[in-house]
């Protein structure tokens, strides 16, 4: 049976970061910004660190994976640091987001010359656009952009690669150091999800669902927003031998695959059937995947009071808004950091991604993170 713990952690999303997570989490939640945030920044800390020629390759959601990467690092070494030797061995997973930018080459392209101002000079010269374009803005592309440099940040060798699954990539992630460290000579694992729902083509999905008014927000069923969340994990021969105080243990990771739009009541059903019966009795935490997408929370609860005895429901989109990607690893953290859960419980993760089915992580919470933890 694999074995992984969460020593550390990291958040950037809506109004929650790292250093004050539980804080936010004991007010209301706040209300929806009028304005859209402002562009992400690379923390002060690390830009020492970072060389001139990476820093040009850097997107707005590397730097908010980077950010999140060294406060989870940050909290996971506190009392152990990692050796050279054991950075080298670990993984990197991370999720992305699509980069369209082909408006702004187009412009750019058009701006180079005053003669493009004429449409039809600009058609005649459409094939010229493609040695315009600076190699960096390729790379700036890439899928495994935030890949490289959180492996390069941070000395980790042991693999990794960049998945997308809808809302599921967050656990995705997860799940897939769950069952890969524990078959591989690796202790440990870097984890970052990226998510955007205020990008043009996300937020136009959701508009056309009516799920989304970009106009006026507060009309949303769906509060979106763009974040990280990233974790630090290391498997049980690890956490023993340096003697490190994790926050959780993963017991568990189910996903099923799906080509359903939402997840249903039958398909939660069967999911939760996968679980051993001292899951369904022990009374668990069940974080609610619930986006504010009408029928998704319904389908879940209805779900839980026919394969669970009993259980404590926990929603923590309205705090972290939604940001398709982090959707899962966001509501985690929040349950690791919430004071309402004590250390012991069983918390049981609920994720979904359209199109990609449905995931569930088990886990035990064995301590919570003090609010003056650094990050």
């Amino acid at each position: 049976m694999a074995n992984l713990f969460i020593t550390g952690y990291g958040i950037e999303q809506a109004s929650l970061n790292t250093h004050d997570l539980l804080q936010r989490l004991a007010e209301p939640p706040v209300p929806m910004p009028d304005t859209q945030p402002g562009e992400p920044k690379l923390s002060a800390a690390l830009v020492p660190h970072i060389a001139r020629e990476d820093r040009a390759m850097l997107t707005p959601q590397t730097m908010c994976s980077l950010n999140v990467g060294f406060s989870a690092m940050n909290m996971a070494e506190q009392n152990a640091a990692f050796t050279p030797a054991e950075k080298d061995a670990m993984c990197v997973y991370t999720t992305y987001e699509t980069i369209r930018d082909f408006h702004e080459v187009v412009w750019q392209f058009k701006s180079s010359s005053e003669c493009y101002a004429d449409k039809a000079c600009l058609f005649r010269n459409l094939g010229k656009m493609a040695n315009a374009v600076h190699p960096l803005r390729l790379f700036r592309k890439l899928p495994t952009n935030g890949l490289y440099h959180l492996s390069k940040l941070f000395g980790l060798r042991g693999g990794g690669y960049p998945l997308r699954k809808m809302s599921l990539g967050g656990l995705s992630l997860l799940e897939e150091a769950f069952y890969n460290l524990s078959c591989s000579e690796s202790s440990g694992a870097l984890i970052c999800a990226y998510g955007d729902m205020l990008k043009a083509d996300n937020a136009q999905v959701f508009k056309k669902m009516g799920l989304m008014d970009t106009r006026e927000p507060d009309r949303s069923t769906v509060q979106g927003t763009s974040g990280a969340v990233s974790l630090v994990v290391e498997t049980e021969e690890r956490v023993s031998r340096s003697q490190v105080q994790p926050l959780a243990h993963v017991l568990l990771a189910v996903s099923r695959f799906s080509t359903s739009m939402f997840a249903t009541r039958q398909d939660w059903l069967e999911a939760y059937a996968q679980l051993e019966p001292w899951v369904r009795e022990s009374h668990p935490v069940v974080v609610l995947y619930d986006n504010g997408a009408p029928g998704i929370g319904e389908a879940e609860v209805q779900a839980l009071e026919s394969s669970l005895n009993t259980f404590e429901v926990r929603r923590y989109k309205p705090w972290s808004r939604y940001a398709v990607a982090t959707s899962g690893l966001a509501d985690l953290v929040c349950a690791l950091a919430d004071p309402s859960i004590e250390p012991g419980r069983v918390i049981i993760i609920h994720g979904e991604g359209a199109g990609m089915g449905l995931g569930l992580i088990v886990l035990r919470k064995l301590s919570t993170p003090s609010p003056g933890m650094p990050s």
